[in-house]
């Protein structure tokens, strides 16, 4: 029995000097080959930044066409020109990379404050289960709280989720027919049921013909964002562990919610879609916003549909002036923390054809009018075929009944007014909500000498309206024939 012991001591005496050894000669080295995320994390140490922004493609990504190839990060860093601030960028990373990136970064660097993309389809089971996720979960294990040499032993044996593609899509397509919405009245049970809908009822050029191509960017929208989050989404457990760190290291912490396109999201499946990202967002909002150290900046409806590189897929890919936006209002509430280093660069300039009247205003019966965009006619480009209006709005209760109006005076000084409903918010509690319309040019528009835009309210009950945003493109969506629940808003 004693020789015995001593065998297993002898051996355990090994394994800690090879583990020695192994961290001392090698370790390092595995990391950069099988870990590269890490060096991330040891650059802005090394360069002693105060502000880490950590991101995915959303930062880096740019136009073919642009001349600008700056990241958000970097534009926000204009706005604090005497703190250094660098950024921690992967693509397709996520809550859980960042989680090991941060964990990386030793207490006693010069890190104060840690800005996290919060993309809202991370959240869903096309991304949960992505192809990409056995790639990454193979960079995470060398980084696991164990001794370096375990670790080293369980990379060499594949200790990750190795799936093939199909292996990983079988499980998107299993919450797709199996989670169902728990939202009252709702006309859809699943995602799956969902997509069919919208399969069946499509899109359709001028001719009647069916448009297979919209048809299928619409279920793909319906397929990304088709979702609820609630508490054991693997996405908020990650969040939480970011939160519990950064408690523990002192660290200011900013969720930096990023814009999705809810203007086509809206042009193409319409309200109940709609609804859903209302719902997640308020979730995230009240998860994480009320803690303390905790900001959440929310920029989900904060970009327009032309300023989204890709078309025709779901990004959160940025033109210039996209992340610009994105940029100047994270440097925003980054101002509460450095409001003696904050510097406006005076660098957002809108893109022609983009309109942005900012300002709060209330609006009830004795001033039922909103700022009001006046345009002439020939501000109105002939490539330009339909025009995104979105706004926020704060409502008390459900008896007032805001439209937005656009308004036409032709040549012969007549006028007439197009006016649409603005549809109820999730909570009437006096909460910020936004509102999204695509409107196609038609002649009577394109001719009008000059057109008004703006919001009215008539009723006794106040709202406020801020941040009227306005945005000219193409005319790359048709009509659609018989959209029923899919109506956009």
């Amino acid at each position: 029995m004693k020789k015995l012991l001593i065998r297993i001591g002898m051996v355990l005496v090994m394994l800690v000097v090879l583990n020695w050894v192994y961290s001392k000669w090698f370790f390092e080295k595995d990391l950069r080959k099988h870990s590269d995320i890490v060096e991330l994390s040891w650059d802005v140490v090394d360069d002693s930044c105060r502000i880490i922004y950590l991101g995915e493609s959303s930062n880096n990504n740019y136009g073919k066409e642009e001349i600008n190839h700056r990241k958000i990060s970097a534009f926000t860093a204009d706005y604090f020109p005497t703190v250094k601030m660098g950024d921690l960028t992967k693509e397709a990373s996520h809550a859980q990379t960042y989680l090991y990136m941060l964990k990386h970064i030793p207490a006693s660097s010069a890190v104060e404050t840690v800005v996290v993309t919060m993309n809202l389809r991370s959240f869903g089971p096309l991304w949960i289960n992505s192809k990409l996720e056995t790639p990454l979960r193979k960079q995470l294990v060398l980084l696991e709280d164990r001794p370096p040499l375990v670790n080293r032993f369980l990379l060499a044996f594949k200790a990750y989720p190795i799936k093939t593609e199909e292996e990983w899509n079988e499980l998107v397509f299993e919450h797709w027919r199996n989670d169902t919405f728990n939202i009252p009245n709702f006309p859809w049970r699943t995602t799956a049921d969902w997509d069919y809908g919208m399969y069946s009822y499509g899109w359709y050029d001028f001719n009647g013909q069916r448009d297979w191509d919209l048809t299928a960017l619409a279920c793909h929208y319906i397929k990304t964002y088709a979702f609820q989050i609630d508490d054991d989404n693997p996405r908020v457990k990650d969040f939480d562990a970011i939160v519990d760190l950064c408690r523990e290291r002192g660290w200011n912490l900013v969720f930096n919610l990023m814009a999705e396109n809810v203007d086509k999201a809206n042009e193409l499946v319409g309200k109940d879609l709609m609804l859903l990202f209302r719902l997640n967002r308020d979730y995230l909002l009240k998860r994480y916003g009320n803690l303390e150290g905790v900001i959440v900046v929310n920029n989900l409806s904060l970009v327009r549909d032309v300023n989204f590189i890709d078309q025709d897929w779901t990004t959160e890919h940025y033109y210039e002036e996209g992340r610009r936006i994105i940029a100047d209002h994270l440097a925003q509430t980054l101002r509460n923390f450095y409001p003696d280093d904050y510097h406006n660069p005076d660098s957002l300039k809108m893109d022609t054809g983009h309109y942005f009247l900012d300002g709060t205003i209330e609006l009830d019966r004795q001033n039922p009018y909103s700022m009001t965009l006046v345009l002439t006619a020939d501000s109105i480009r002939p490539d330009w075929g339909m025009v995104n209006v979105a706004f926020e709005i704060k409502q008390q209760d459900d008896l007032s009944k805001p439209i937005f109006a656009v308004e036409k005076h032709n040549s012969q000084g007549e006028k007439s007014i197009d006016s649409y409903a603005v549809n109820e918010p999730v909570q009437k509690n006096g909460t910020w909500d936004f509102a999204t319309f695509a409107l196609p040019i038609d002649s009577t528009f394109r001719t009008a000498q000059k057109i008004k835009l703006y919001v009215h309210n008539f009723s006794e009950s106040p709202i406020q309206i801020r941040n009227f945003d306005v945005s000219f493109r193409p005319a790359y969506l048709k009509p659609r024939v018989k959209a029923q629940s899919m109506k956009a808003e």
